[in-house]
């Protein structure tokens, strides 16, 4: 019988510290008080508070992928396909908002 090597069956095994845990929870509870603190007293910035509010939250989901979906460990190639989304995100907020703008 062949010998079987259980590593091979899995991914390779990271273990994240304490400290990135703790600083991606300082990271996205300081980015959730900075968007409750624009859109409290932010309102009368109209489509900056939102503009600000939509990157606040690109980060945040950046962020959270990164860490927590393990994006960090992965292929480079997976960290382009959610920089290319986030970049195609961004241009059709654009567009949009241009379209909007110009009515």
């Amino acid at each position: 019988m062949e010998k079987h090597d259980k590593q091979s069956d899995h991914a390779p095994v990271h273990i994240s510290s304490y400290r990135d845990h703790w600083s991606t929870l300082v990271t996205l509870l300081l980015l959730t008080v900075v968007t409750v603190v624009i859109s409290v007293f932010g309102a009368n910035l109209a489509a900056l508070s939102v503009a600000t509010a939509l990157l606040i939250a690109t980060v945040k989901v950046i962020v959270v992928a990164y860490y927590f979906m393990h994006l960090k460990y992965d292929k480079k190639l997976y960290t382009w396909l959610v920089l290319l989304v986030a970049i195609l995100f961004l241009a059709f907020t654009v567009l949009t908002a241009i379209e909007y703008f110009n009515r």
